[in-house]
């Protein structure tokens, strides 16, 4: 009995890999393709809703003003922040600006703060109050950062 126990459980660990394997396949092409929802007017300010980040945003013209943003990144909301960066060099004007992205993210359905579960796909967020959930390769924070270094 004891021979034919090893090739089953040699065979449930192989066929556990290559399951889960094609579900992360299958998870990644589902967010890069774009899918067929109608998409609801954005808000002022906002954001479409992307895989990727969305396109820098030029310095506003007066120099010294903090400037907040609601983005849509990932089909959560991230509350960002746009402070002109300090040169210390005198008389210079810096173009540069400082981007802070908060977090938890924010569902866009309630506006209040996703909780972070991991799973064995990745990350869940789900909103307590009306239960809507979205999946993540990466963490809150990693996202976070990438979204600050790309609009940076």
């Amino acid at each position: 009995m004891a021979n034919r126990a090893v090739p089953v459980i040699i065979q449930l660990v192989i066929f556990y890999l290559v399951i889960s394997w094609l579900a992360r396949l299958v998870r990644r092409n589902r967010q890069r393709a774009p899918t067929g929802k109608p998409v609801s007017e954005p808000r002022p300010g906002a954001a479409p809703s992307s895989s990727t980040p969305p396109a820098p945003v030029e310095p506003s013209p007066q120099g010294g003003a903090v400037r907040r943003e609601e983005l849509t990144f990932n089909g959560v909301l991230w509350q960002v922040t746009f402070r002109p960066h300090r040169d210390l060099a005198p008389g210079a004007r810096s173009l540069r600006r400082d981007v802070y992205v908060e977090e938890p993210p924010r569902c866009p359905k309630c506006r209040l703060g996703v909780v972070e579960t991991q799973s064995w796909l990745g990350y869940l967020w789900s909103c307590p109050a009306c239960g809507r959930r979205q999946r993540s390769s990466k963490s809150s924070r990693a996202v976070a950062e990438a979204l600050a270094r790309s609009l940076h």
